[in-house]
């Protein structure tokens, strides 16, 4: 019996479920080889650039969920509130309630690679000039606009290393309910 295809969307699905519990020293090819089903040799061939290139596919995945849920959500229609609690739900999903640990933080443990930590380092950037944006557009200061942006971001990543410290995702839950009011009210 010919062995069942893997697709692309579901290796870098289990590649970053293993960095996410892992992080990027700590998921060795082997693990992600484990992780994927695939053999290592079939893993290399899919992805030739190793570790990295697939800690670069999780990154650009990542990227492209964020672009299409959280950051359309934020362009949406409605009060600035009304999309920030849009966002906000779908974070929620994303993330099961604050269960799963951010990915994108786990992709820096250790010794990443630059291009990762560049890669990394674009998406919290992305995501942050999208909070300041509508935290702006409700006619907060620019100043103060990228401080509620940098504090809502904080707020997120510390309530998801609580959340996955305790074993409780309520942390993670009450702060993405309270992310209108901090991005829109003054």
């Amino acid at each position: 019996m010919r062995p069942s295809r893997v697709s692309e969307e579901e290796v870098v699905a289990k590649i970053a479920e293993a960095f996410r519990r892992h992080g990027y020293d700590g998921a060795s090819v082997r693990l992600l080889a484990k992780a994927t089903g695939l053999e290592a040799a079939s893993l290399y061939t899919r992805l030739p650039g190793g570790k990295e290139e697939m800690a670069l596919k999780v990154v650009a995945r990542t990227c492209e969920w964020l672009q299409a849920n959280v950051f359309e959500a934020l362009h949406g229609s409605g009060t600035a509130a009304k999309k920030v609690a849009r966002a906000a739900r779908r974070l929620r999903e994303f993330y099961q309630n604050g269960t799963l640990w951010c990915v994108l933080d786990t992709l820096t443990l250790g010794e990443s690679t630059v291009p990762v930590r560049v890669a990394v380092r674009g998406a919290y950037e992305a995501w942050l000039g999208e909070f300041c944006r509508v935290a702006h557009e409700t006619g907060m200061p620019p100043a103060q606009a990228r401080e509620r942006a940098q504090r809502a971001i904080i707020e997120l990543e510390g309530a998801l290393v609580l959340s996955r410290v305790t074993g409780d995702g309520k942390p993670f839950v009450r702060v993405t309910q309270r992310l209108p009011e901090l991005l829109t009210k003054p």
